[in-house]
């Protein structure tokens, strides 16, 4: 029941009765079995009830499911709302089955789709009501209105967007990143064809890279070289160091949408070796980020790894392919917002440093110039309706506070939807638009 990495799998468990109940403690006794959260629909649910004696994280709101990555959720079989919360949990990418049908299978969970099928529109629907959208059962009027007797009710194939347009058919081509064993002898292998005497390799989320194989004595000019490609977010490579001629250091900067890191290699020898390293830093990047794309487009907005706060250009632009993907795989809305905020440098910084605490862990915000701030929300516009109120209230405050007596200039706001996959190329092209003129 671990997850691939050997951590223990995170679990949810939904809407449990009372003959549910019964089997929570042979639950908890399954190896590897993690509960993360107890979700049901009133305080005096069974499971909620037994949750709180156990001392398990408890919840009666659906919305708590998209604040967590979790690896399996055990959904009751009597649940009165079980198409929804099916619907919310595959718009997550997150297997359900029961839980008798979980201990049936001696903790494996083979049949992982949902147990009332339905298209997928229905299920991005119970996603954008999670995300402050329209009732459930209005979403679902309006999704089922548009599609035919033929609409898919599983996940389809990823297309992938990006200069590359590569399709890798399997991801045995590089070790994964957990496969760390599998990542040193992919190094040593490396190292023996070009001669270099040591490599590493730096990984980790946006904020922070941790080194996570090297092999080989260290080196002071590789650690240098490290810093500044992680610095710059360029390669760096040297060659021809006085003492050590006909040798080449390098360091090769490689983001995904889940992670970055950094492949680097001393003493490379011939120098013309540093080609094959730069090479296999794309093999690695192009795999990993044909693995994490097809994860987080999945799940979308929600992603195992957020980053949360500003993004660069480049992170925003990718999260912008994402919408587009998820859209395409279930027909799940989303919005882009262009707000212009008049006035002084003062009073947009407050705003710049306080706006971020304002919105949900699923939008996405990036400053392409000045004054200006891109937003992209799941759902409709109309679902993001309270946080505009709450950025018009702290627009005004910081204005008043940067020193300025007369009221705060208005707010602009720009927007565009996409409902459907026919809208994703006008979608892009905007906000590459909005994003170029800022």
């Amino acid at each position: 029941m671990s997850a691939a990495n050997g951590a223990p799998r995170r679990v949810v468990l939904v809407d449990f009765d009372w003959q549910d109940a019964d089997l929570l403690p042979q639950l908890l006794q399954q190896p590897g079995f993690s509960v993360r959260l107890v979700a049901g629909e009133r305080s005096d649910d069974a499971g909620v009830r037994l949750a709180e004696l156990c001392g398990l994280p408890r919840t009666v709101d659906l919305a708590d499911l998209t604040r967590e990555i979790f690896d399996l959720a055990l959904v009751s079989e009597r649940s009165a709302r079980r198409t929804q919360i099916e619907g919310l949990l595959l718009a997550l990418g997150t297997p359900s089955v029961s839980p008798q049908s979980f201990l049936a299978g001696g903790g494996l969970a083979a049949d992982t789709t949902p147990g009332v099928q339905a298209p997928l529109a229905v299920h991005a629907a119970a996603f954008e009501t999670t995300l402050g959208g329209e009732p459930f059962d209005a979403l679902v009027e309006k999704a089922l209105s548009d599609l035919s007797s033929e609409a898919p009710s599983e996940p389809q194939p990823v297309t992938l967007r990006g200069e590359r347009q590569l399709v890798i058919p399997s991801l045995e081509n590089f070790p994964t990143t957990e496969d760390r064993q599998g990542l040193e002898t992919a190094l040593r292998e490396l190292m023996h064809d070009t001669g270099a005497g040591r490599a590493e390799l730096h990984m980790g989320g946006h904020d922070q890279l941790e080194l996570v194989v090297e092999v080989g004595p260290q080196d002071p000019l590789l650690k240098g070289l490290v810093a500044l490609a992680i610095q710059l977010g360029t390669p760096q490579i040297v060659g021809s160091i006085s003492g050590s001629p006909g040798k080449a250091w390098g360091a090769w900067p490689f983001r995904t949408p889940q992670r970055r890191g950094v492949l680097a290699a001393a003493g490379i020898e011939p120098p013309s070796g540093w080609a094959a390293w730069q090479r296999t830093v794309e093999d690695l990047r192009s795999t990993w980020d044909q693995h994490d794309r097809e994860i987080a487009s999945a799940a979308f907005p929600m992603l195992a790894k957020p980053q949360t706060g500003w993004l660069s250009i480049e992170e925003f632009s990718l999260r912008l392919e994402l919408a587009l993907e998820r859209n395409r795989r279930d027909g799940m809305r989303f919005a882009l917002h262009r707000l212009t905020f008049a006035g002084g440098e003062a009073a947009f910084a407050d705003l710049s440093r306080e706006l971020p605490g304002q919105l949900r862990d699923t939008d996405c915000i990036t400053i392409p110039g000045p004054n200006t701030v891109v937003l992209l929300t799941a759902g409709t516009r109309d679902a993001f309706t309270n946080a505009r109120r709450r950025l018009m209230v702290l627009w005004e405050r910081v204005w008043h506070e940067s020193g300025q007596t007369t009221p705060a200039p208005a707010m602009t706001d720009e927007r565009i939807e996409m409902h459907s996959p026919a809208e994703g190329e006008a979608f892009l092209t905007t906000a590459g638009a909005w994003i170029a003129a800022s």
